[in-house]
Protein backbone atom coordinates (compact mmCIF):
# COMPACT_ATOMS: atom_id res chain seq x y z
CA UNK A 1 0.00 0.00 0.00
CA UNK A 2 1.49 3.63 -0.85
CA UNK A 3 0.16 7.22 -0.41
CA UNK A 4 -2.33 8.46 -2.98
CA UNK A 5 -2.71 12.14 -3.57
CA UNK A 6 -6.49 12.98 -3.95
CA UNK A 7 -6.97 16.96 -4.98
CA UNK A 8 -10.10 18.68 -5.45
CA UNK A 9 -10.77 19.20 -9.10
CA UNK A 10 -13.06 20.89 -11.21
CA UNK A 11 -15.40 17.60 -12.01
CA UNK A 12 -15.34 15.41 -14.93
CA UNK A 13 -15.69 15.45 -18.61
CA UNK A 14 -19.44 14.65 -19.80
CA UNK A 15 -19.25 11.04 -20.35
CA UNK A 16 -22.09 8.53 -21.55
CA UNK A 17 -24.86 8.54 -18.81
CA UNK A 18 -22.92 11.28 -16.82
CA UNK A 19 -23.01 15.25 -15.97
CA UNK A 20 -20.29 16.65 -14.72
CA UNK A 21 -20.52 18.37 -11.13
CA UNK A 22 -18.55 19.76 -8.02
CA UNK A 23 -15.77 18.43 -6.53
CA UNK A 24 -14.18 18.26 -3.33
CA UNK A 25 -13.60 21.72 -2.33
CA UNK A 26 -16.47 22.88 -4.15
CA UNK A 27 -19.45 21.22 -2.28
CA UNK A 28 -22.12 23.36 -0.90
CA UNK A 29 -22.21 24.23 2.19
CA UNK A 30 -25.30 22.15 3.32
CA UNK A 31 -23.61 19.00 1.55
CA UNK A 32 -22.41 16.51 3.87
CA UNK A 33 -19.85 14.48 1.60
CA UNK A 34 -17.41 16.24 -0.12
CA UNK A 35 -15.07 19.50 0.22
CA UNK A 36 -12.47 20.73 2.49
CA UNK A 37 -8.74 20.19 1.85
CA UNK A 38 -7.21 17.65 -0.86
CA UNK A 39 -6.56 14.12 0.32
CA UNK A 40 -3.35 11.88 0.70
CA UNK A 41 -4.87 8.44 0.87
CA UNK A 42 -2.77 5.32 1.75
CA UNK A 43 -4.26 2.71 -0.17
CA UNK A 44 -3.99 -0.84 -1.96
CA UNK A 45 -1.75 -0.55 -5.25
CA UNK A 46 -3.39 -3.88 -6.61
CA UNK A 47 -7.39 -3.00 -6.36
CA UNK A 48 -9.98 -2.19 -9.49
CA UNK A 49 -10.31 1.56 -8.43
CA UNK A 50 -13.19 2.79 -10.35
CA UNK A 51 -12.48 6.77 -10.08
CA UNK A 52 -8.55 5.84 -10.84
CA UNK A 53 -9.16 7.77 -14.47
CA UNK A 54 -10.16 11.08 -12.71
CA UNK A 55 -12.14 13.62 -15.01
CA UNK A 56 -11.23 11.33 -18.16
CA UNK A 57 -14.44 10.00 -18.35
CA UNK A 58 -12.97 8.35 -21.93
CA UNK A 59 -9.84 6.55 -20.58
CA UNK A 60 -11.99 5.14 -17.77
CA UNK A 61 -14.75 4.15 -20.45
CA UNK A 62 -11.89 1.86 -22.45
CA UNK A 63 -10.19 0.62 -19.05
CA UNK A 64 -13.97 -0.39 -17.75
CA UNK A 65 -14.68 -2.08 -21.36
CA UNK A 66 -11.03 -3.75 -21.06
CA UNK A 67 -12.01 -5.83 -17.80
CA UNK A 68 -15.42 -6.28 -18.28
CA UNK A 69 -14.45 -7.97 -21.32
CA UNK A 70 -11.57 -10.00 -19.64
CA UNK A 71 -14.23 -10.98 -17.11
CA UNK A 72 -16.44 -12.59 -18.77
CA UNK A 73 -15.15 -13.75 -22.40
CA UNK A 74 -18.13 -15.74 -23.61
CA UNK A 75 -20.69 -12.88 -23.32
CA UNK A 76 -21.90 -10.99 -26.29
CA UNK A 77 -20.62 -7.72 -27.47
CA UNK A 78 -23.70 -6.02 -26.25
CA UNK A 79 -23.65 -7.75 -22.79
CA UNK A 80 -20.17 -6.40 -22.37
CA UNK A 81 -21.50 -2.36 -23.61
CA UNK A 82 -24.66 -2.77 -21.00
CA UNK A 83 -22.11 -3.47 -17.85
CA UNK A 84 -19.76 -0.52 -18.99
CA UNK A 85 -22.51 2.30 -19.43
CA UNK A 86 -23.85 1.38 -16.01
CA UNK A 87 -20.19 2.01 -14.66
CA UNK A 88 -19.83 4.55 -16.05
CA UNK A 89 -23.28 5.67 -14.54
CA UNK A 90 -22.09 4.88 -10.87
CA UNK A 91 -18.69 6.31 -11.58
CA UNK A 92 -20.38 9.50 -12.60
CA UNK A 93 -22.52 9.68 -9.63
CA UNK A 94 -19.89 8.82 -7.06
CA UNK A 95 -17.44 11.62 -8.76
CA UNK A 96 -19.90 14.33 -8.52
CA UNK A 97 -20.75 13.81 -4.83
CA UNK A 98 -17.34 14.01 -4.24
CA UNK A 99 -15.94 10.67 -3.36
CA UNK A 100 -12.33 10.25 -3.51
CA UNK A 101 -12.23 6.34 -4.47
CA UNK A 102 -14.50 3.59 -4.98
CA UNK A 103 -11.67 0.52 -4.80
CA UNK A 104 -13.17 -3.36 -5.65
CA UNK A 105 -10.88 -6.40 -4.30
CA UNK A 106 -12.08 -9.76 -6.41
CA UNK A 107 -10.20 -12.58 -5.28
CA UNK A 108 -11.21 -16.25 -6.86
CA UNK A 109 -11.81 -19.45 -4.61
CA UNK A 110 -8.53 -21.61 -4.41
CA UNK A 111 -8.10 -24.94 -2.68
CA UNK A 112 -6.60 -22.99 0.39
CA UNK A 113 -8.97 -19.66 0.30
CA UNK A 114 -12.91 -18.81 -0.12
CA UNK A 115 -13.57 -16.44 -2.68
CA UNK A 116 -13.41 -12.80 -1.83
CA UNK A 117 -15.38 -10.03 -2.85
CA UNK A 118 -15.15 -6.44 -0.99
CA UNK A 119 -15.45 -2.62 -2.09
CA UNK A 120 -14.58 0.10 -0.29
CA UNK A 121 -15.31 4.00 -0.93
CA UNK A 122 -13.16 6.91 0.63
CA UNK A 123 -14.98 10.31 0.47
CA UNK A 124 -14.14 13.21 2.55
CA UNK A 125 -16.85 14.34 5.72
CA UNK A 126 -18.12 17.04 6.77
CA UNK A 127 -17.22 17.14 10.82
CA UNK A 128 -20.02 17.96 13.25
CA UNK A 129 -19.26 20.68 15.79
CA UNK A 130 -19.14 18.56 19.18
CA UNK A 131 -17.99 19.35 23.00
CA UNK A 132 -14.64 18.25 23.12
CA UNK A 133 -15.84 16.65 26.67
CA UNK A 134 -18.45 14.51 25.07
CA UNK A 135 -16.65 10.96 24.34
CA UNK A 136 -17.57 10.07 20.52
CA UNK A 137 -17.54 6.57 20.95
CA UNK A 138 -19.79 6.10 24.04
CA UNK A 139 -22.14 8.21 22.68
CA UNK A 140 -22.41 6.09 19.70
CA UNK A 141 -22.44 2.54 21.37
CA UNK A 142 -25.58 4.36 23.31
CA UNK A 143 -27.26 5.52 19.91
CA UNK A 144 -26.40 2.62 17.41
CA UNK A 145 -28.97 0.39 19.27
CA UNK A 146 -31.96 2.77 18.91
CA UNK A 147 -31.28 3.76 15.46
CA UNK A 148 -31.47 2.49 11.59
CA UNK A 149 -27.58 1.40 12.21
CA UNK A 150 -28.93 -1.55 14.56
CA UNK A 151 -26.79 -3.81 12.92
CA UNK A 152 -23.44 -2.47 13.83
CA UNK A 153 -21.91 -4.78 16.64
CA UNK A 154 -19.13 -3.52 17.36
CA UNK A 155 -17.57 0.23 17.93
CA UNK A 156 -14.16 1.37 18.79
CA UNK A 157 -12.06 4.29 18.95
CA UNK A 158 -8.40 4.04 17.72
CA UNK A 159 -5.39 6.60 17.34
CA UNK A 160 -4.61 7.90 13.50
CA UNK A 161 -1.97 9.79 11.62
CA UNK A 162 -4.70 12.79 12.16
CA UNK A 163 -5.53 12.06 16.02
CA UNK A 164 -8.61 10.81 16.39
CA UNK A 165 -10.75 7.81 14.58
CA UNK A 166 -13.57 5.64 15.09
CA UNK A 167 -14.39 2.18 13.67
CA UNK A 168 -17.61 0.19 13.29
CA UNK A 169 -18.50 -3.27 11.97
CA UNK A 170 -21.03 -5.41 11.80
CA UNK A 171 -23.63 -7.83 9.53
CA UNK A 172 -25.70 -6.05 7.40
CA UNK A 173 -28.69 -8.11 5.04
CA UNK A 174 -27.82 -8.12 0.99
CA UNK A 175 -31.12 -7.19 -0.26
CA UNK A 176 -31.78 -7.75 -4.04
CA UNK A 177 -34.14 -5.04 -6.44
CA UNK A 178 -37.46 -5.94 -5.64
CA UNK A 179 -38.11 -8.65 -3.39
CA UNK A 180 -36.48 -12.10 -2.23
CA UNK A 181 -36.89 -14.76 -4.56
CA UNK A 182 -39.62 -17.40 -4.51
CA UNK A 183 -39.17 -19.97 -1.29
CA UNK A 184 -36.92 -17.61 0.09
CA UNK A 185 -37.54 -15.95 3.55
CA UNK A 186 -34.47 -14.14 4.67
CA UNK A 187 -32.21 -12.38 2.88
CA UNK A 188 -28.41 -13.84 3.44
CA UNK A 189 -25.91 -11.40 5.34
CA UNK A 190 -22.47 -9.94 4.34
CA UNK A 191 -20.14 -7.86 6.21
CA UNK A 192 -19.43 -4.09 6.71
CA UNK A 193 -16.79 -2.02 8.34
CA UNK A 194 -16.28 1.81 8.43
CA UNK A 195 -14.11 4.29 10.18
CA UNK A 196 -13.59 8.02 10.46
CA UNK A 197 -10.00 9.79 10.94
CA UNK A 198 -10.33 13.30 11.66
CA UNK A 199 -8.01 15.56 13.48
CA UNK A 200 -9.35 17.24 16.69
CA UNK A 201 -11.42 20.06 16.55
CA UNK A 202 -11.50 19.66 12.58
CA UNK A 203 -14.29 20.88 10.34
CA UNK A 204 -13.48 18.07 7.65
CA UNK A 205 -12.36 14.17 8.37
CA UNK A 206 -12.17 10.84 5.74
CA UNK A 207 -14.99 8.64 5.87
CA UNK A 208 -14.16 4.88 4.93
CA UNK A 209 -16.72 2.40 4.12
CA UNK A 210 -16.54 -1.25 3.32
CA UNK A 211 -18.98 -4.36 2.71
CA UNK A 212 -17.94 -7.85 2.08
CA UNK A 213 -20.67 -10.66 0.39
CA UNK A 214 -19.16 -13.02 3.17
CA UNK A 215 -19.66 -11.88 6.29
CA UNK A 216 -16.95 -13.97 8.29
CA UNK A 217 -14.50 -12.02 6.24
CA UNK A 218 -15.79 -8.62 8.31
CA UNK A 219 -12.94 -9.02 10.78
CA UNK A 220 -10.22 -9.04 8.10
CA UNK A 221 -12.12 -6.05 5.97
CA UNK A 222 -12.36 -4.23 8.98
CA UNK A 223 -8.12 -4.32 9.32
CA UNK A 224 -7.98 -2.68 6.00
CA UNK A 225 -10.67 -0.55 6.49
CA UNK A 226 -9.14 0.75 9.76
CA UNK A 227 -5.68 1.01 8.20
CA UNK A 228 -6.93 3.10 5.23
CA UNK A 229 -8.44 5.34 7.39
CA UNK A 230 -5.61 5.27 10.06
CA UNK A 231 -2.30 5.94 7.32
CA UNK A 232 -4.58 8.73 5.16
CA UNK A 233 -4.26 12.41 5.87
CA UNK A 234 -5.76 15.56 4.88
CA UNK A 235 -3.82 18.51 3.83
CA UNK A 236 -2.74 20.47 6.77
CA UNK A 237 -3.58 18.45 9.50
CA UNK A 238 -1.03 17.23 12.14
CA UNK A 239 0.54 13.78 11.68
CA UNK A 240 1.14 12.16 14.68
CA UNK A 241 4.63 10.22 15.50
CA UNK A 242 6.09 7.01 13.04
CA UNK A 243 6.23 4.63 15.15
CA UNK A 244 2.18 5.01 16.22
CA UNK A 245 -0.01 1.99 14.97
CA UNK A 246 -3.84 2.70 14.50
CA UNK A 247 -5.80 -0.29 16.54
CA UNK A 248 -7.87 -2.90 14.44
CA UNK A 249 -11.57 -2.71 15.45
CA UNK A 250 -12.25 -6.40 16.28
CA UNK A 251 -15.57 -8.25 17.47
Amino acid sequence: MEPTEAAPDKGPDKGPGEEPGERPGEASEEALFGGGPPAQLYLPQDWFDILADGPDAEAAKARYGDVVARAFPDMPAEGHAEITAGLLRWRGHLWNNGFLTHGVIAVPEADDRKAALWQILVTTLRMPAMNPDIDPTALLRRMIPQSELGFVSHVEQYETDMGLGIGVMGRIPLLPPGSLPEGVTEAPQGGMAAAISCAPGAEYGLLVLGTCLDPEQDVMLAMLIALIAGKSRLAGTEGKAADEKAAVPAP
